[in-house]
């Protein structure tokens, strides 16, 4: 009894023991430089805070990118390296955000930087990669001041809101031409940070040079606003032909609440994007969104328009069941930018010389040069000039029609759908 006992227990460790000396066998096989086939990005957005929704919105784009990108075999200058995703997560606060870029940087050791939403975000997160150079890639802040600083490892895919005011100013004269001169006065409402702030800056530039007369300018505090009460009042008071809004998700859902509260009814609305095509904003307002503009910079509607959108946007809502919008295909372009110019960067140098690597990623992002036909987004491509700014995009204007959908109307080549003009009233609504 005892002998075979002890035969069982030693059969079992010498089955134990090959399995030890075959797994170190198996390490000692690895090829070296096993080290270099992960690559980290960082990742700073507001995945927590008003805007989480958005965030969260922003990281599918971002991990969609990536899932494709390692499946199809990773970065190959590097060996099949796969990007790994680390985040740090704003809060929608410049200064924490600037913190988790720090942390990023000096104890994750992440090869450069993708983010962070908000232009006030952005601009501090900026400065800390700018500080450390180590390269940071844009999709999505529009504020024209962050490629104005001379910084060199700064590069902005999304066109910024001085090209999207000039675009606005051509689309509200198109609308003019089409619809017998009907706007002529114009009224802004915007929120206070860096970004709404520099929008309206520009609305008021090139609207007040293209000879429309702004009548009123009123901003208000994202961040703790509860109520619009007194700010749409005013801008009822105003009587403005068109309203210009630069609003965040939850500020966006609020001032459609509030115009029709208090019945306010200019002859259009046109957004600046953000939170308007946010699908939190979507989904509340429901048909009040109707027949209101925004600013975009894609929509899913130029699937015939464009040649890669369908296939790419077909397996995007397969696995999240929403469609690619444009928070999430910026950000889903940006990630695609960066592998391109990771992929060069490998031919340079190895993430094993971090300081080398960042140089060097820095280096291609400066010469890359995408063609529109490798985007999904309405551009002619992506080439950074020398402040950093994407020269090659552009912008589209889009219109919620009563199918509770964002159809493209401007530009012609591009449009889908004819814009209704004027919006009906909210007395005319059913």
């Amino acid at each position: 009894m005892r002998s075979g006992i002890s035969k069982t227990l030693l059969g079992a460790i010498v089955v134990i023991l090959i399995i030890i000396i075959a797994a170190a066998a198996f390490m000692m096989m690895k090829p070296s430089g096993g080290e270099e086939k992960v690559v980290k990005v960082g990742v700073i957005l507001p995945l927590s805070g008003k805007l989480a929704e958005t965030g969260a919105d922003l990281k599918r784009g971002i991990e969609f990118a990536v899932e494709q990108i390692n499946a199809q075999g990773g970065i190959k200058s590097l060996g099949g390296a796969k990007i790994v995703l680390v985040y740090g997560d704003s809060a929608g606060k410049p200064e924490t955000g600037a913190a988790e870029a720090e942390r990023l940087i000096t104890e994750e050791k992440v090869v450069a930087i993708i983010g962070a939403y908000q232009s006030a975000v952005s601009k501090t997160v900026s400065e800390v990669c700018e500080r450390y150079k180590v390269p940071m890639l844009n999709p999505d802040s529009t504020s024209p001041t962050l490629t104005a600083r001379g910084y060199k490892w700064f590069f902005r895919t999304t066109p910024h809101d001085e090209t999207f005011a000039k675009q606005h100013v051509e689309f509200v004269k198109w609308l003019n031409k089409k619809f017998g001169n009907q706007i002529k006065t114009v009224a802004i409402i915007h929120e206070d940070t860096e970004w709404g702030t520099a929008t309206a800056n520009a609305w008021k530039k090139y609207f007040t040079e293209a000879g429309f007369k702004v009548v009123k300018v009123v901003s208000y505090h994202a961040a703790t606003v509860t109520s619009l009460d007194s700010e749409v009042e005013s801008l009822k008071a105003a009587n403005p032909d068109l309203l210009l809004a630069a609003s965040y998700v939850s500020d966006a859902i609020l001032l459609v609440q509030t115009m029709k509260q208090k019945d306010f009814n200019p002859k259009a609305v046109l957004a600046q994007d953000a939170g308007f095509i946010n699908p939190s904003y979507v989904k509340q307002v429901g048909k009040d969104g109707f027949y209101i503009f925004s600013r975009e910079v894609f929509n899913w509607d130029l699937i015939e328009k464009i040649p890669k959108l369908k296939q790419v946007n077909d397996a995007y809502k397969a696995k999240y069941g929403v469609d690619l919008n444009g928070n999430s295909a910026r950000d889903y372009t940006g990630v695609w930018v960066l592998y391109y110019a990771l992929e060069e960067a490998g031919k340079k140098a190895k993430p094993s010389d971090l300081e080398a690597f960042r140089k060097a990623i820095r280096d291609a992002l400066a010469n890359i040069n995408i063609p529109g036909s490798e985007l999904i987004m309405p551009w002619k491509g992506v080439k950074f000039g020398p402040d950093g700014q994407n020269m090659l995009g552009q912008g589209i204007v889009v219109q919620m029609m009563d199918d509770g959908k964002y159809h493209t109307v401007y530009p012609e080549d591009f449009a889908t759908a004819q814009p209704v003009f004027p919006m009906p009233k909210w007395s005319e609504r059913g």
